[in-house]
C-alpha cells in the first residue's frame, strides 16, 4: 500500500467513526497496530485479501470525506499557523511569564 502511513492515521483518527465497524477494525490494526495483512485477516476472521480489499475501500472512504470536508487540510493549516505564532513569541519581547501563558493557551487549541 503506497498511501503515507501518517495521512491515513491522522484521516482515520479525523473520520474512523463514519466507517463501518469492520473496515474500521482493519485499517486500526493495520496502520495503527502495525500489523501486517495476514494478521489482521487472523484477527478478524477475514481472508487476507478481503482485509486488502477492506483496507482499499476504507482508504478511499476517508479520502472522500478530506475532499468533501477539508478537516485534515485545516488541521495542518492550524499546526502550521501556531507553530509561526510560537516563533513570533519566542522572539517577541514578552515576559517569560507571558510566553508562559501564551503558549499553554495554544496548548489547550485542540484540531
Amino acid at each position: 500500500m503506497a498511501e503515507d502511513k501518517t495521512r491515513v492515521c491522522v484521516l482515520f483518527d479525523i473520520y474512523g467513526e463514519l466507517l463501518s465497524p469492520s473496515v474500521a477494525e482493519s485499517i486500526d490494526l493495520y496502520y495503527n497496530d502495525d500489523l501486517s495483512l495476514s494478521e489482521v485477516a487472523e484477527n478478524t476472521g477475514i481472508s487476507r485479501q478481503g482485509v486488502r480489499d477492506s483496507l482499499r475501500r476504507g482508504i478511499e472512504l476517508l479520502e472522500n470525506f478530506e475532499q468533501k470536508l477539508g478537516l485534515y487540510e485545516k488541521y495542518r493549516e492550524n499546526e502550521s499557523t501556531v507553530g509561526l505564532v510560537r516563533s513570533e513569541i519566542d522572539s517577541s519581547a514578552l515576559s517569560d511569564e507571558a510566553k508562559e501563558r501564551i503558549n499553554s493557551l495554544l496548548g489547550r487549541l485542540s484540531f
